[in-house]
């Protein structure tokens, strides 16, 4: 292959990582980070804990199959009203996902456990979407740069 082919196929490739970053950030991560900065913002209601129970999953390490580590995950179902309307939501926050920590989750479990009245932060123009902790946490921040990373890997690429 020769020098100009090689220039060629570089920018193609820095071509295909910037158009995935604008994408991302336009389709994917900028409404994630209009609705985590609005959340902050929402009415809260009152809200019941009806379930609060962890899971745990092996994952395999991609690397080496017999290796691996145990992946936990907090699951909390509450109940509020809004309107006179009763309403039933998952979501802990927006970011939600699993963690290799299991005192972290079992932490959120003691502080949701079942039974316990806590606020709810709601989206006024959509009840139904609601979350425990409002904003963005520190994994949906560090999403939000995934576009800035294509686009800066694009650039060097150049």
């Amino acid at each position: 292959m020769n020098k100009q082919q090689s220039i060629v196929k570089t920018l193609v490739f820095a071509a295909i990582l910037f158009v995935m970053g604008f994408t991302s950030n336009k389709y994917i991560i900028k409404p994630l980070a209009e609705e985590a900065e609005a959340s902050i913002e929402w009415p809260t209601t009152s809200g019941v804990i009806t379930s609060s129970e962890m899971t745990k999953e092996w994952k395999k390490d991609e690397q080496d199959p017999n290796k691996g580590d145990y992946m936990y995950s907090a699951h909390i179902r509450y109940n509020y009203l809004v309107g006179g309307e009763e309403y039933s939501s998952t979501r802990i926050d927006l970011a939600q996902g699993s963690t290799s920590s299991q005192s972290s989750v079992e932490e959120t479990l003691l502080e949701y456990a079942k039974g316990n009245t806590v606020s709810i932060y709601y989206n006024p123009e959509s009840p139904n979407r609601a979350v425990l902790i409002p904003g963005a946490s520190f994994g949906l921040k560090l999403l939000f740069k995934l576009p800035f990373v294509f686009a800066v890997a694009a650039v060097l690429m150049i």
